[in-house]
């Protein structure tokens, strides 16, 4: 076993959350480590000090290396502290110079200054601000590397430092040690509850058993249920705890009386969080239908009058030649004249000219429209449809916590594909959103349910008490397709009759094939269909032969020969970005297209950017192929031409066939399994089997 300390000088990130990185000892010999995701709380950075244990090996290719067992970040003392301030990024503004004037005027002093944050003193070396930064980096530092430490020490995976670290900070040792299942926000609960008897936690301790109900809910949660019965939880707490029946009530009147669970009525239970969430929807909610509870001094919002909303709505079909059908008109009305609506429709329905139409008028009512939806690419199509912007939910959270916003009651919260709003995100759309303003849901509540807990937009759509329109006449350009009418079917569970493929036209259809094969007749089909700018493949898993990852990676092997490339993309891939980029305006979701790839970067035209933007190493955990996307990522978008490949998976059901083929706008291809894709849309849909507090019973 070898140990070393090192001064990070280069970094490699590895794809998973490890590094490869090389450092000088304190002799000023370089090393390589290689340190797998499991061994490091996060990559390092150059400049930073780090203690590494492992065995050396040599590598072919590569050389000497060594591969750790553990990595550890690490606050040096001695003069290595003045390199370690003067290369280190978390130490803004210091650099050489006031490094050396810090140690000259302190030597090993310095260290005790930090420690007790004595900015006043620094400051008269270094200033009263760089002072002031560089005490909260230090203690952040110091932190971390004591936390790392102590982890490692009880059992714990290094890689959890960084979040432990951002819930309790240097206080993180303490906090476990008091109560170590307080690490259950981070880690599982064997993992856990092992680390607990290691230090000595009690067995009976009424914490863990508070800790064991809790945990039961939260895996429940994981599964997307907001509500558990009863027989389910005491059976999981048993588990857990390794007790009998008995046991386990005890355990849930512990957590009932800790306030960490809360029974909804005979039988169902729910964890505090996702209970204090439902309540506030439905009685807010509740409050916008009755029109009650508008803040005091608040100008109470007048609707306007039938023969006003008849007048704008001749004007809209006037300015833009067109001709709204009733229902159409119904739901403008519906949307200008109540505080809370929603509007119901599935492919080719026409929601995006009515969404038109109701921004127009509320405008022309000295209204402001707020446009958001969850994903970046739903929100850039929702502004290239109606002509005004639109942004992600996110987005319009990070305004409202800024103060960038002021809504009232003339102002219209308008959410586009509102079906993909988990529990959570409602929550704080709605704790967002004054008291006075007024809100609009549009989607379609057969698409695929939120990809977090809960049921929100589906059950309201279920309840009568809420206004709303639900567009059932599809239009004579999408009906040229067929598209509208076989998602008609799907949606109720009806298996349509699909054609065989038949080459490139309007329409959907069906080629049969089996896993083995699949991969090398999508290929085909993406080539006949006019390749990746004219063809999106769909899939409902990333792994396997016909999944995601497999696909994208042929395809990509394919295409790349004779074109430059750089970690694994070459031009011409299309590529996806998975997180929001609030600083560059890319939003998880958004898709673009390599255009060239340089020795230490790429520049992708990102879908509606008009720049090149180029992409770093930085950037890599955040971008990832895209001749393959899942149907999640697909919702809120659009595409010429699909291709679904379905074979038998838990993933594979109604909501997640019918969100594929409307995607669509002019064919699909479903490749595969026939029965896969009978018994898929035969099965009740996968938001039907959720349990939540929001019940329509309930109202």
């Amino acid at each position: 076993m070898t140990e070393l300390t090192l001064t990070v000088s280069q970094v490699w990130l590895g794809p998973k959350g490890g590094a490869v990185f090389q450092g000088k000892d304190q002799a000023g010999a370089t090393h390589k480590v290689i340190a797998s995701e499991n061994v490091i709380s996060r990559p390092p950075r150059p400049g930073e000090f780090w203690r590494v244990q492992g065995e050396n090996r040599t590598h072919p290719k590569w050389g000497l290396q060594l591969e750790a067992t553990l990595a550890i970040p690490m606050v040096p003392e001695g003069e290595h502290l003045r390199r370690f301030l003067a290369r280190n990024r978390a130490f803004q503004g210091v650099g050489d110079v006031r490094a050396k004037m810090l140690w000259e005027k302190f030597g090993k002093g310095l260290i005790a200054l930090l420690d007790a944050k004595d900015a006043l003193s620094l400051a008269e070396v270094i200033g009263e601000e760089v002072a002031g930064t560089l005490v909260q980096a230090w203690e952040e530092a110091r932190a971390e590397a004591r936390v790392v430490e102590w982890l490692d020490q009880k059992g714990f995976p290094v890689r959890l430092a960084a979040k432990v670290v951002k819930l309790w900070g240097a206080l993180a040792p303490e906090k476990i040690q008091e109560n170590p299942y307080r690490m259950l926000a981070v880690a599982g609960w064997e993992q856990v509850d092992r680390a607990a008897q290691l230090i000595g936690f009690p067995q009976d301790a009424e914490a863990r058993q508070i800790a064991a109900v809790e945990t039961v809910c939260y895996l429940s949660m994981a599964d997307k249920h907001t509500v558990i019965k009863e027989g389910e939880l005491l059976l999981g707490v048993g588990r857990l705890l390794k007790v009998g029946r008995d046991g386990a009530e005890k355990a849930l009147e512990l957590a009932e009386g800790d306030q960490a669970v809360v029974r909804l009525g005979e039988g169902r239970w729910q964890a505090l969080g996702p209970h204090v969430m439902e309540t506030y929807l439905r009685d807010r909610l509740a409050a916008m239908v009755t029109a009650e509870h508008v803040p005091a001094g608040h100008l109470f919002w007048a609707a306007p009058s039938d023969a006003k909303v008849d007048e704008l709505l001749a004007e809209f079909q006037a300015e833009n030649s067109l001709k709204l059908t009733d229902e159409q008109k119904q739901a403008v009305w519906m949307a200008l004249t109540q505080r809370v609506g929603m509007i119901l429709g599935g492919a080719g329905t026409g929601k995006t000219t009515v969404l038109k139409a109701i921004m127009w008028g509320a405008e022309r009512l000295q209204g402001t429209v707020h446009a958001v939806a969850l994903a970046g690419r739903a929100a850039i199509r929702m502004t290239e449809a109606t002509g005004r912007p639109a942004r992600t939910i996110a987005g319009f959270l990070g305004a409202a916590e800024r103060g960038e916003l002021e809504l009232g009651g003339s102002d219209l919260v308008v959410v586009d594909e509102a079906s993909m709003v988990d529990l959570p995100l409602a929550y704080s759309l709605m704790r967002a959103i004054p008291e006075d303003a007024r809100l609009l849901m549009v989607g379609d509540p057969y698409q695929l349910p939120p990809i977090g807990m809960g049921l929100v937009f589906g059950v309201y759509a279920e309840d009568d008490r809420v206004p709303k329109v639900e567009l059932m006449q599809v239009h004579r350009q999408a009906k040229e397709t067929g598209i509208p009418q076989v998602a008609g079917q799907i949606r109720m569970g009806t298996m349509p009759g699909l054609k065989s493929y038949e080459g490139p036209k309007a329409g959907i259809s069906f080629m049969p094939c089996t896993s083995a094969e699949a991969q090398a007749q999508v290929i085909e089909l993406v080539s006949e269909l006019g390749g990746p700018g004219e063809v999106q493949i769909l899939s409902p898993i990333k792994n396997g032969l016909a999944g995601i990852k497999a696909i994208n990676a042929a395809l990509h092997h394919l295409r790349a020969a004779g074109r430059d490339q750089w970690q694994g993309f070459a031009v011409d891939d299309p590529v996806i970005w998975l997180e929001n980029d609030y600083d560059r305006k890319i939003w998880n979701g958004t898709l673009g297209v390599v255009q060239a790839a340089g020795p230490t970067s790429l520049s992708v035209l990102w879908d509606g950017h008009d720049k090149l933007m180029d992409m770093g190493v930085s950037d890599l955990d955040s971008l990832d192929l895209a001749y393959a996307i899942s149907v999640h990522k697909a919702q809120g978008s659009q595409f010429r031409r699909v291709v679904a490949p379905v074979f038998r998976s838990r993933l594979l059901e109604r909501t997640l066939v019918y969100t594929a083929l409307t995607r669509a706008t002019e064919q699909v291809v479903f490749i595969g399994d026939a029965g896969a894709l009978k018994l898929a849309v035969e099965a009740p849909p996968a938001p039907f089997r959720r349990n939540h507090g929001l019940a329509h019973a309930e109202k």
